[in-house]
């Protein structure tokens, strides 16, 4: 039986599931294709149309919510290892928050303003007040975060701003004032964009950070009000999965798991389908559909999608060992998930980017994925090669070291076999 570590340890090799780095790994994997397929790539004619909105249908809003969904799930096995420890969660989970902040800071200032993990820091400070809630109210939670989401994303929803949603007596001139300042907020978050994407074009490394760095203190409410309450309904999720017990004994959740697949399958195939063919696939009927249901479509697509993903990939697993070594290699990426993001990303910037490659606008959808399936490609046996001498990837070793106060273990302990006697 392996020895059971303090909390003021990291989790070791021993204690991980092999199934979850398999998700990880996959989910990367869409992220990426996301991240390379973006605003930089060129429109160049039909085909990459059809790239396009073949990617729109198969990955677009399907892997965030998967790696939102897998975040919860890793709280969920914490609060359980916390447990079996008889220690305390609070204070290192605390302290694993604000390290991931400052890495995320690091890379949305220095490398790619696209940054995601300042917004999973920020979810996961508010996603320890629901350790303790039982899973049905877990569940409650997720359908009321989707139907925020939902209603702020209607056109006739009210500014995002905090200020918009607490209850107040307004006057006249302060309605108008506070009118102004939303327009002033918006003009001035549209103008750093514009500096950024003129910047990233042909600026210089440094004209870009400064630009990025505008963005931050102006412009983050575009990201933050375009996902949020989504990928937080998708950490809650994990959680209930977790709490739930699901991934531990997947043989035994297999009922549940098709009926996750089989009631997911049409509603995302249907879903995302007029989301990237709706135009081809509902004809005249497809002006007529209203805002609402555009909402409606933009909320669910994303996270039905990552539900069908996930649930027929695990049961994939039960059913075949052999899919389940044949996709194995997805593992080594896993197990290093935050390395494997920030090296996207510099690899990103430096083909897209004016002080790299300067390929902005001018690689086609096609020959963007290309290049996508490329880096993930070469990704896969630099993983294992570092994880053959590492325990862990070289930001997870920062991560671990920033949370526990003092550098961690890197180099992987090799068991000698004991000498004849």
């Amino acid at each position: 039986m392996p020895k059971i570590t303090s909390l003021a340890e990291p989790t070791q090799l021993h204690e991980r599931i092999l199934v979850i780095d398999i998700l990880r790994g996959f989910a990367l994997l869409g992220i990426l294709l996301v991240n390379f397929t973006g605003a930089e790539i060129a429109r160049t004619g039909r085909l990459d149309d059809e790239v396009r909105r073949l990617l729109d249908f198969l990955i677009s809003s399907k892997f965030y919510t998967t790696f939102s969904f897998l975040f919860g799930l890793g709280f969920a096995l914490q609060l359980l290892r916390a447990r079996q420890r008889e220690s305390r969660i609070v204070p290192v989970y605390l302290r694993r928050m604000v390290a991931l902040y400052l890495i995320g800071l690091f890379h949305a200032i220095l490398i790619w303003n696209g940054d995601v993990l300042l917004y999973y820091a920020a979810m996961g400070f508010l996603l320890i007040l629901f350790r303790s809630l039982p899973q049905k109210l877990l569940l409650a939670f997720v359908i009321l975060s989707l139907a925020f989401e939902f209603w702020t994303s209607l056109p006739s929803s009210p500014s995002m701003k905090i200020s918009g949603l607490l209850p107040s007596r307004y006057t006249p001139e302060m309605e108008q004032q506070k009118e102004l300042d939303r327009t002033l907020d918006y003009e001035k978050s549209r103008e750093a964009w514009q500096n950024h994407t003129l910047s990233t074009r042909s600026g210089t490394y440094v004209e870009a950070v400064k630009a990025r760095f505008q963005v931050w203190i102006t412009g983050r409410d575009f990201l933050w009000s375009y996902f949020w309450a989504t990928a937080f309904a998708m950490f809650l999720l994990g959680l209930y999965a977790g709490k739930k017990g699901i991934f531990h004994d997947l043989v035994r959740r297999q009922r549940l798991l098709r009926w996750t697949m089989w009631t997911t399958l049409p509603f995302a195939f249907s879903l995302n389908l007029i989301s990237a063919y709706g135009p081809y696939v509902l004809g005249r009927f497809y002006q007529q559909i209203p805002d609402w249901g555009f909402s409606l479509l933009y909320v669910l697509a994303g996270p039905l999608g990552s539900l069908f993903y996930v649930s027929a990939l695990l049961l994939l697993f039960v059913k075949s060992e052999r899919w389940m070594r044949r996709l194995s290699f997805l593992r080594w990426v896993g197990r290093m998930p935050l390395s494997i993001y920030l090296m996207q990303s510099i690899i990103g910037t430096m083909v897209y980017y004016g002080y790299g490659l300067g390929m902005y606008s001018r690689l086609s959808y096609l020959v963007g994925l290309l290049l996508t399936l490329a880096v993930f490609a070469l990704q896969i046996p630099l993983s294992r090669w570092w994880l053959s001498r590492f325990q862990f990837g070289p930001f997870e070793w920062l991560w671990r070291s920033l949370t526990y106060g003092k550098p961690q273990p890197v180099l992987v302990r090799r068991v000698r076999p004991a000498e004849p006697t």
